[in-house]
């Protein structure tokens, strides 16, 4: 009997909320409240928004002069950064679809009378 207890490890404690994703809780209750995928969406962006105004708050009002930005128009300033990220990111998606499809296949890259030319030489 004395052989079985000598085998047992103790077990260490664990960091409460070690097994949470990174959201923590905030976002593991996002994920309960919007289970519609959509919704989730449109929450996360809220928060992250509100973050990021919170941040930008804590600077004072020459070093938001210096980011182009107002203390008195600061919400609407980081909703105008937004709108401008999601703009270059639907550019860069339109950008990366029509390089995409004028890209040669590798199959058309072997057959192409360029690709046998340096193959021959």
């Amino acid at each position: 009997m004395s052989m079985a207890l000598t085998n047992l490890k103790p077990t260490l404690p664990q960091p409460m909320g070690a097994d949470l994703r990174r959201d923590g809780v905030i976002g593991l209750w996002g994920r309960i409240i919007h289970r519609d995928h959509e919704d989730y969406e449109a929450w996360l962006e809220n928060r992250d928004l509100t973050i990021i105004s919170a941040a930008l708050l804590r600077l004072n009002e020459r070093q938001l002069n210096r980011l182009g930005m107002s203390r008195a128009t600061l919400a609407l300033d980081v909703e105008a950064l937004a709108l401008r990220a999601e703009q270059d990111k639907a550019m860069v998606c339109d950008i990366l679809r029509i390089v995409g499809e004028d890209a040669p296949t590798p199959s058309e890259r072997q057959t192409s009378p360029a690709a046998q030319a340096i193959a021959a030489e």
